[in-house]
């Protein structure tokens, strides 16, 4: 097949509609919706068989497909802005977010309309440039440091806060289709993936104010390491002048050790900590990626059932395509449901045991105000020590209230995440069969049961 030219028009749709395509491990079209074969002009005939290339754009870098085979090959999702090209050569820009199913994948694509799209629609004729000079050796790291540099730590964080952006533009521009039909299975349907994508978006908002516990843990271990290496200079100054003064201070100086010791092993307890934040962050994007990947599922579950229900008034067999993609649908939102859940739910069991760690934390630090305590006694004796070592003592006291206040601030923040995580795990648990309840509601509307709203005239 000989390919179009590429012209300066686009070939338009709505930013109320959205379309899908499957195909093989090797890309090629096994069905494409309504939509779909509208917008990019080629009869199902020909689409169906075709590889997906047909639709591609030369003014697409292909670095930005390198990035997604190589993502969809390692058995993850991906989201990208793409510019396609119809069969007449127009153009047309999609936001698409991949989805490897079990013997293909899945892609669902929008009308982009978020800041981001204008980033992407400035970026790719520069990464275009870079490609045709060092190859995509060259145009693949230019993207992703161009990423990085617009503030996002990886693509994975890029694509997730695009999604989130363009489903929400989404959601705002069809209000007026999504409850335009407001009777019998249609209304539950409406009602459904109406419910699931406020839910999907609180549990979304809720991972972002985990973000928040993690900077506020990031801060107070840089809080706690600061003392630990202050205190090692108190400690060791502490040793030092209760040497000078021989047998009259030579208990300040056992218990300077005692001090530092028993600092060390809160030092230890609080490395995991260190470690939780790294997993946190990664639970993180994990979630984020699944709450984004089921909102895209379910948006396009509800548009994809309603245009197969409006095709009752023109067709015999409305439902053939919807029943041939109900086990993709199906199968994928589950998936992505429970492994939000079973995240979700690994996350509580590290949680607990940060709360067993600050509990042993908050014990030492009892044991430290003891030795402190013990310290200001046996300074007191002798006045002279004393005017010495109630500077240290007075450190010794920061450093305590420090470990107090972290202590308290990390608690609280761990009681944030626990609470938010039981949200967010209810929801996944409630959500998991939506889309098969959708399904079934819909197949109320059998050509022997067409509701009066729908009926030709």
């Amino acid at each position: 097949m000989i390919k179009p030219k590429p012209t300066q028009s686009e070939s338009p749709f709505g930013f109320d509609e959205l379309f899908f395509s499957t195909t093989d491990e090797r890309g090629v079209i096994r069905f494409g919706n309504d939509v779909f074969i509208r917008v990019s002009g080629y009869p199902k005939e020909v689409l169906k068989g075709a590889p997906h290339s047909i639709i591609r754009h030369p003014d697409m870098p292909r670095a930005v497909f390198k990035l997604l085979w190589d993502t969809l090959h390692a058995g993850s999702p991906i989201a990208a802005y793409v510019k396609n090209m119809s069969a007449n050569g127009n153009y047309y820009w999609v936001f698409a977010f991949v989805f490897p199913i079990e013997d293909g994948y899945i892609s669902i694509r929008q009308k982009p309309s978020s800041a981001l799209f204008a980033a992407a629609q400035a970026l790719y004729p520069l990464a275009l440039e870079v490609e045709e000079k060092e190859g995509m050796e060259g145009s693949i790291p230019f993207l992703l440091d161009q990423i990085k540099k617009s503030g996002f730590n990886s693509y994975t964080d890029f694509m997730i806060q695009a999604a989130f952006a363009e489903l929400n533009a989404f959601q705002e521009k069809s209000k007026g289709y999504i409850h335009a039909e407001t009777k019998g299975a249609l209304k539950e349907i409406t009602e459904i993936s109406f419910e699931a994508s406020e839910e999907l978006k609180d549990c979304f908002l809720r991972i972002q104010e985990f973000q928040k516990s993690n900077q506020a843990f990031s801060a107070t271990m840089e809080d706690l390491t600061k003392g630990f290496q202050h205190l090692k200079f108190i400690a060791l100054n502490m040793t030092v002048a209760a040497a000078k003064f021989g047998e009259l201070a030579s208990s300040l100086g056992v218990i300077a050790k005692e001090f530092s010791d028993l600092s060390e092993q809160i030092r230890s307890h609080l490395s995991g900590l260190v470690d939780f934040v790294e997993l946190l962050a990664n639970v993180i994007q994990k979630c984020a990626l699944k709450i984004v990947a089921l909102d895209s599922q379910m948006l396009m579950v509800d548009f994809f059932i309603k245009e197969s229900i409006q095709k009752i008034k023109t067709s015999q067999n409305a439902f053939g395509d919807m029943i041939e993609n109900r086990t993709h649908f199906s199968r994928l939102f589950r998936s992505y449901a429970k492994d939000l859940e079973l995240e979700i739910t690994g996350l509580e069991k590290d949680l607990q045991g940060v709360l067993s760690q600050m509990e042993d934390v908050k014990k030492f630090t009892t044991g430290l105000e003891v030795i402190r305590q013990i310290g200001a006694v046996e300074s007191a004796r002798v006045n002279e020590v004393r005017q010495v070592f109630i500077h240290y003592l007075e450190e010794m006291q920061k450093f305590i209230s420090l470990l107090q206040a972290s202590n308290s601030n990390i608690h609280r923040e761990v009681e944030k995440l626990q609470h938010d995580c039981s949200l967010i795990k209810s929801s996944a648990s409630s959500m998991a069969g939506f889309v098969d309840t959708i399904f079934d509601l819909a197949s109320k509307y059998s050509n022997h049961e067409t509701p009066a709203e729908l009926r030709s005239p």
